[in-house]
């Protein structure tokens, strides 16, 4: 028996066994957990790639994967991230003995804004959140509209001013409440008006942006296991984006008129870059990268992922 045989058949045994301790009430356990589990399959490929018998590499496997569904209940009873997130023992919960306010989780829609300044030429956005659905697209009257949607929780927003740069801040507040997401839902707009910096920091989340209405200065996106679709514009004259991510499936879309070099620092990848010509280490090219009325700058940091990059 080969080892490329039975590799994807036993994670989807383990992935099994744990959803079925789920059902019985043994743990907690769904598809934002899963997501946590991700670098299991970075363990996995090193075993495959191990200079060893086949036999030795199944046995590793078996062994592997067993202590995950064993310690997988353990370590989320020691773990504040497992507490946090309750992906242990919510059932087991005695809400009874709570206060009020640590045993209501059932959040209404969020809407928040900052007000349009007309003195502010620059914007700078930066997002921290946990898993979700993350939507950013469309203009807006204010400076920056925000929706949010589901159970989460609420998030901050705070701001500050300086010589012309407006920079924002939006967090999930802590709260200390206990509670399985079902959803987080975010939608954000943008002024037109200024140039914008974008930070996220986000954990497993689908990612969806249309930048073409925004002139965008950098975009720098940090996440775990994640899918990102963005299309960039052509408003601003030079744009940085910077991705650094875990297994992921990232879409990028550029104009054909931008002239866009990507520098790619990842490794076991699949990877389409259309209409990109290879100029060095990493390094790929338009062919009008030297006379496109604007310059798209991509930087690349993955790691087991898909990475599409298309011209429109």
């Amino acid at each position: 028996m080969k080892y490329r045989h039975v590799f994807w058949a036993f994670i989807l045994i383990a992935v099994g066994i744990l959803f079925m301790l789920n059902n019985f009430g043994v743990l907690e356990f769904g598809f934002r957990t899963l997501w946590s589990l991700w670098p299991l399959i970075l363990i996995l490929w090193g075993i495959s790639i191990l200079p060893i018998k086949d036999v030795i590499k199944i046995g590793a496997l078996v062994v592997v994967l067993a202590l995950t569904v064993i310690f997988f209940n353990r370590i989320a009873d020691r773990s504040p991230w497992f507490e946090f997130h309750n992906f242990h023992g919510f059932a087991d919960r005695d809400w009874d003995d709570e206060e009020d306010s640590t045993s209501t989780y059932n959040y209404q829609p969020q809407n928040l804004s900052v007000p349009f300044d007309s003195l502010t030429l620059k914007g700078e956005l930066k997002l921290e959140a946990a898993a979700g659905n993350f939507n950013l697209q469309g203009l807006t009257s204010d400076f920056l509209s925000f929706n949010k949607t589901g159970d989460i929780g609420n998030y901050s927003l705070t701001t500050t001013n300086e010589n012309g740069r407006k920079q924002i801040n939006l967090s999930l507040e802590k709260t200390g409440i206990r509670h399985t997401v079902s959803e987080n839902k975010v939608d954000i707009r943008l002024s037109e008006r200024p140039s914008w910096n974008l930070n996220f920091d986000i954990g497993a989340a689908e990612i969806l942006m249309d930048l073409r209405d925004y002139k965008i200065d950098t975009t720098t996106i940090n996440a775990g296991a994640s899918a990102i679709d963005i299309k960039i514009g052509s408003k601003n004259p030079v744009t940085f984006m910077t991705f650094n991510a875990g297994a992921s499936s990232i879409k990028v879309e550029i104009p054909r008129e931008s002239g866009c070099q990507i520098k790619s620092e990842s490794f076991m990848i699949s990877k389409e870059f259309e209409g990109f010509t290879k100029k060095g280490d990493g390094i790929y090219q338009t062919d009008n990268f030297t006379t496109g009325k604007n310059k798209i700058y991509l930087t690349i940091k993955t790691a087991i992922s898909k990475i599409e990059i298309v011209r429109y």
